[in-house]
């Protein structure tokens, strides 16, 4: 199996979070391609934000953890 097909794959829900302005990728290249191979993951771009992106936006970074699917509650156990 190959890293692609291992991706569609992926029992779980995904999120990415990119910065447009990261000099270590092509941001929106990184989004669409993901959106080829896995249209189901959650990916955002956020603006003004490089690769440091917990750094740059950390309120933000949270939120989306928070929110995201699958994500426990505070005071819920989970197996």
């Amino acid at each position: 199996m190959d890293a692609i097909e291992q991706v569609r794959e992926l029992p779980v829900p995904v999120q990415v979070l990119l910065g447009a302005r990261s000099a270590l990728l092509d941001a929106a290249a990184v989004a669409a391609r993901l959106a080829r191979i896995a249209p189901s993951w959650r990916v955002e771009i956020v603006p003004g934000t490089g690769h440091a992106l917990p750094v740059e936006a950390p309120d933000l970074v949270v939120e989306r953890i928070l929110t995201f699917p699958g994500q426990a509650r505070p005071g819920i156990a989970t197996p």
